[in-house]
């Protein structure tokens, strides 16, 4: 079952979404169904303003905050850390990038910070193997 942004707030936070769409005069709701449809409609009507609000009530927000702080610019210290010709990453930069966010070894490369594009592929990595040994 796939979850929305919007099904995520109006089941975790459904106060903090009324009481942001009672400011933008969006009338209030009976169920949580209808707090979806309104939240859509919000986003819907006043596009990245909407997004940034919906953002600042996020239960997750502070977490969020801290893995986007770990992400910083990527210096390129290392010949090694350049993706390749084909676009592929270096698999001493994957195993660095696991070591760092396991936090249970020091990377070998001096720059130990890791980059968006860093949490991206941990995502992606981890969406993958979730998919291919998924259960049904």
């Amino acid at each position: 079952m796939r979850i929305t942004l919007y099904d995520y707030l109006a089941s975790s936070v459904p106060s903090e979404c009324i009481s942001v769409l009672e400011q933008f005069d969006i009338p209030s709701t009976q169920n949580e169904n209808e707090l979806v449809d309104n939240l859509k409609y919000f986003v819907n009507t006043y596009g990245q303003d909407a997004l940034d609000t919906l953002a600042d009530i996020h239960p997750d927000r502070d977490l969020i905050v801290e893995v986007a702080e770990l992400s910083t610019p990527y210096n390129g210290k290392s010949d090694s850390e350049y993706l390749n010709a084909t676009g592929s990453i270096s698999m001493e930069r994957i195993g660095n990038i696991e070591k760092t966010l396991m936090g249970n070894s020091t990377p070998t490369i001096d720059n130990n910070n890791i980059d968006k594009t860093d949490v991206l592929l941990g995502i992606g990595v981890a969406l993958l193997t979730a998919t291919l040994f998924k259960r049904d």
